[in-house]
């Protein structure tokens, strides 16, 4: 594990010497936010996974109250025209290997258009570009605390540690009725990812990940190279001149299913498909939807009687109504798993919906407070093994105090 992660610690650091590089004598431009979330919590969940449980939300009964919710440092440094560094510090307060990590850190190249299409190259580690719902600053969500089911897992066990590239047709000199882009990328160190669904299921929780961190109690990592296979992910947008926004992603990460590590961990074979639209018309109102389905596997494919195969899927649909310095934000989400085929404990056949009523005002330019209700109601058959519960209907309320800095230079 260490030699894993000192490779991409290496790999990271890399960037930064080409930062430096590509900043020569340009003027340097720094944007910054830094922000502080602390919140009231009341939870009737079991131990959540964070603390070492089976619970489907961030917090529980047992660890409520006053807590931080997340500290963090988002900064873009403008290094010439052309190249952007950007970076995310985290801290959440929790048992994670580090009390601060890093979520984020990539360069991006984004030369001048010289016709209709605008290219941008990025090279590092971020976020996989599927979601509708977490736009704010460190990827997070702007219409609720706890972001989707499909969110929550895509910020718990996947990140792009690599290259992506992105060709935009721009509406204007195109005469199309909207931007259309393509997107490719090519990335290791993500071979653990399906683990956590395959233990845990789906979930609501703004608990992501961090790079050389991990999650639950002892911390899971997700990030390292297994089977120095490198996985890959494709996608087309559209960025309508009316608000609408659509998205569709294909994600594998090509892992081999049968290498493990000298630790006993494996590679999980992860594939799946999304979709998403997002449509702001003039006006209040945001509405979103999206869905995702694919399958992950571990076990090796010259033994498939002993291969644990796992399908999923999930959707939700928001809308969000904004006036003044006011949010009210109302989402259903909707999940599934299915285990084909298996090697241990009960079938991982996962049903579950929740509710998330979410509202939030602005203070000023700097503080913000804000309110969010779930209710989440699932059926998980693994859960018989930690807790004997498999059936639950949990709630979560939260109160949020927000405080965010803005620096420019």
């Amino acid at each position: 594990m260490p030699g894993r992660k000192g490779r991409l610690g290496r790999s990271l650091w890399v960037l930064v010497g080409v930062a430096t590089t590509a900043a020569g004598h340009a003027e340097d431009r720094l944007a910054a936010t830094a922000a502080i979330d602390l919140r009231l919590v009341h939870s009737t969940s079991p131990t959540s996974f964070q603390n070492g449980g089976d619970g489907a939300l961030r917090f529980d009964s047992a660890h409520d109250g006053l807590r931080l919710g997340r500290a963090y440092v988002a900064a873009r440094w403008r290094l010439a025209d052309e190249w952007t560094l950007h970076g995310v510090l985290d801290a959440y307060g929790d048992h994670d290997r580090n009390a601060l990590d890093s979520s984020e850190f990539w360069l991006a190249y984004r030369p001048f258009p010289a016709g209709p299409v605008r290219w941008q190259l990025r090279a590092g580690a971020f976020y996989l570009p599927a979601s509708l719902e977490n736009r704010g600053p460190g990827w997070s969500s702007v219409y609720t605390l706890t972001p989707s089911a499909i969110n929550s897992w895509l910020g718990e066990e996947l990140r792009t540690i690599g290259a992506e590239v992105e060709a935009r047709w721009l509406a204007a000199p195109s005469g199309l009725p909207g931007d259309v882009s393509v997107i490719g990328a090519a990335y290791g160190w993500n071979d653990p990812a399906g683990v956590l669904i395959a233990a845990r299921g789906f979930a609501l929780t703004d608990r992501p990940s961090t790079l050389f961190g991990g999650l639950g109690r002892p911390p899971i990592g997700f990030y390292h190279e297994i089977d120095r296979r490198p996985g890959y992910y494709g996608g087309l947008a559209f960025h309508g001149r009316n608000g609408l926004e659509l998205r569709a992603l294909r994600y594998d990460n090509r892992a081999d299913p049968g290498a493990a590590t000298d630790a006993g961990g494996g590679a999980w074979l992860t594939r799946f498909t999304s979709f998403g639209a997002r449509w702001e018309p003039r006006g209040p109102w945001t509405l979103i939807a999206q869905y995702l389905a694919g399958d992950t596997t571990i076990g090796s494919d010259a033994q498939p009687a002993n291969q644990y195969v796992m399908r999923f899927h999930a959707a939700f649909a928001l809308a969000s109504f904004e006036w003044r310095r006011n949010r009210l934000t109302a989402r259903y989400d909707d999940f599934h798993t299915r285990q084909t085929s298996g090697f241990y404990g009960p079938h991982g056949d996962e049903a579950g919906r929740g509710w998330t009523l979410g509202a939030s005002h602005e203070l000023t330019d700097d503080w913000q407070v804000a309110a969010e209700w779930i209710r989440l109601q699932s059926v998980f058959p693994p859960r018989a093994d930690v807790s004997g519960i498999p059936a639950r209907t949990d709630t979560q309320v939260q109160l949020a105090v927000r405080y965010r800095l803005r620096l420019e230079r």
